[in-house]
């Protein structure tokens, strides 16, 4: 069943489950309604479940389920992360692989990824459901190297190792050379990781509608190396010319991979971007406000 058809699937089962006086008939649609109201679990590690959360979760007699619990036949509703930044770009690849929208509930230190706030929770929910959510389509990155690949939502990092020594990255666009980066490093950032490591290394704040990457000179040499933009549509072609000991291809500070000598990394953009729950009660640009204290 498709996400929309699952919506509005579910929102007559709600409509049909009030007008039900029979007990053992609204049993059965609540146990309907239960299998199909289940969501994909992720939560921050350090935390406890606020009770909050958890009288919410029974109301809409939502089932929560971990990635090792989720049977091969079923397809979950969406999936719900209850944690910070870190904890949502945990959950990138299965929403990916499933095909997905995410609800993020903040429980973080920053939280600009998890939009929503306990006290949003039911609300976001209750539209969700009726399918009068907006859906934020964001892009993704696809990263390969060598046999491996894998999607991002905010960026590739590639690092210096811990001895200190600078590397030198030569960079192609569209298989055309281009400049050649060396210093610490360089980010590859999507527009809604524009915010994340992007900015502290100095690149520019992308709305996430704008369908472009960023590229991000870490502590470059040449001062005149600065970030530039370049449309998704562009494929990214990085390779290690010099360094010394280890160099770390960082994606979404969840997953590392050392990186050889003139071995191709590439960067285009994914199939399909990820869709998330934006807060029902604040735009983009309050939320950027917010947390940037500007």
């Amino acid at each position: 069943m498709s996400f929309g058809k699952a919506l509005s699937f579910n929102k007559g089962l709600i409509i049909l489950l009030k007008s039900f006086k029979n007990a053992l008939d609204k049993l059965f649609v609540i146990g309907i309604l239960k299998e199909m109201l289940t969501f994909l679990f992720f939560c921050k590690t350090s935390i406890s479940l606020p009770e909050k959360f958890l009288k919410t979760i029974e109301d809409f007699q939502i089932t929560l389920k971990k990635v090792e619990e989720l049977s091969a036949e079923e397809k979950p509703l969406g999936i719900l992360v209850l944690g910070g930044d870190g904890t949502l770009l945990k959950a990138v690849p299965y929403a990916y692989q499933f095909d997905l929208p995410v609800i993020g509930v903040n429980m973080g230190k920053f939280g600009f990824l998890t939009e929503i706030t306990l006290e949003e929770l039911a609300l976001a929910l209750e539209k969700f459901l009726e399918g009068k959510v907006f859906l934020e389509e964001r892009r993704l990155l696809k990263v390969t190297y060598e046999d491996k690949e894998e999607v991002v939502l905010n960026e590739g990092a590639i690092l210096k190792g811990p001895f200190g020594k600078s590397i030198t990255l030569n960079l192609k666009i569209d298989g055309e050379d281009f400049i050649e980066v060396y210093g610490d490093g360089l980010i590859v950032s999507t527009p809604t990781g524009s915010t994340a490591y992007n900015i502290s290394a100095g690149g520019p704040v992308v709305h996430p509608k704008v369908r472009a990457f960023i590229i991000t000179p870490i502590c470059s040499f040449k001062i005149n190396h600065r970030p530039f933009v370049i449309p998704e549509e562009s494929i990214l072609e990085v390779r290690l010319k010099e360094g010394e000991g280890e160099v770390h291809l960082l994606l979404d500070g969840r997953t590392n991979w050392f990186i050889e000598k003139e071995k191709r990394i590439i960067f285009t953009t994914a199939e399909r971007p990820l869709k998330i729950v934006s807060s029902p009660t604040k735009s983009y640009f309050q939320i950027l406000k917010e947390k940037f204290s500007w």
